[in-house]
């Protein structure tokens, strides 16, 4: 009877220290006054990633874009949105550039910084045989509080990453170690992009993970076709306009901004 009491005692203490994660919203300043990132990482694994006219959200452990065209706005995966303009790109006539000749890179901490009242490591990736021309630095936290900010801003990193082998050809290992580098928890700092303004714990509603109507791959490539063929229309109506045979432009209103890309130290 003293040995259960002792294990229903000890069985509560563990439940008491093991909270559930929390909510967290994370607001980040782009460099040079671009524009604001806010990422809302919800307990249960959803998310949210704001960035200007750029919306990524993971719902239920799936990954979508947040599209808009002259129909209003729509959802489609991830997956879909880069296989759809991968085929819209060579439709237009557009082949992966290939792989440039490729460098190797060193990842490696040293140091830390605190930011926004928290502290992380600063890590650095250099080229091995000319580290001082070319290095990203970031700073990053392994807190596991907020490892689901974290989590949530892979979604930015996988995207850049899929639509760099589209148009490549595949990734090449300076991107794959900052991919690396990203990987490893929140983002305080990366290189003079991106900075973290502050953290609030606290519920969010829900109804911020919410998608608006969801489109198959075939409907987004309806959509995303029709969108392009006005575009290019629009374009072609303006003086000095696009000649016929030259690639249409890509739809601008549904691809979602790029990455701030990481500035050479």
């Amino acid at each position: 009877m003293i040995r259960m009491c002792l294990a229903a005692v000890a069985a509560l203490a563990l439940a008491a220290c093991s909270k559930a994660p929390e909510d967290v919203t994370a607001r980040y300043t782009l460099g040079g006054g671009a524009g604001t990132i806010t990422v809302q990482a919800a307990g249960n694994g959803d998310a949210r990633v704001e960035a200007g006219q750029q919306l990524l959200v993971r719902k239920g452990g799936t990954d979508y874009v947040v599209l808009t065209d002259s129909k209003g706005r729509f959802a489609a995966k991830m997956g879909d949105f880069v296989a759809v303009m991968g085929e819209m790109m060579k439709e237009a006539g557009m082949k992966p550039m290939g792989m440039p000749p490729q460098s190797e890179y060193d990842l490696v901490k040293g140091g830390s910084e605190t930011i926004a009242d928290i502290k992380g490591d600063v890590w650095k990736v250099s080229a091995k045989k000319t580290p001082a021309a070319q290095s990203f630095e970031a700073v990053i936290s392994g807190d596991p509080t907020y490892a689901g900010v974290g989590k949530a801003l892979e979604m930015q990193t996988n995207l850049g990453a899929a639509q760099a082998k589209e148009i490549q050809g595949g990734q090449g290992n300076l991107e794959k170690r900052v991919e690396e580098m990203l990987g490893k928890g929140m983002v305080l700092r990366f290189a003079d992009a991106l900075k973290l303004d502050k953290v609030e714990k606290g519920a969010i509603d829900p109804k911020n993970f919410e998608l608006p109507t969801l489109v198959d791959k075939a409907g987004l490539k309806g959509r995303m076709t029709a969108e392009r063929d006005r575009a290019q229309a629009a374009a072609k109506a303006m003086p000095g306009g696009p000649t016929q045979g030259q690639p249409a432009p890509a739809p601008g209103a549904a691809a979602p901004a790029p990455t701030p890309a990481p500035k050479a130290k």
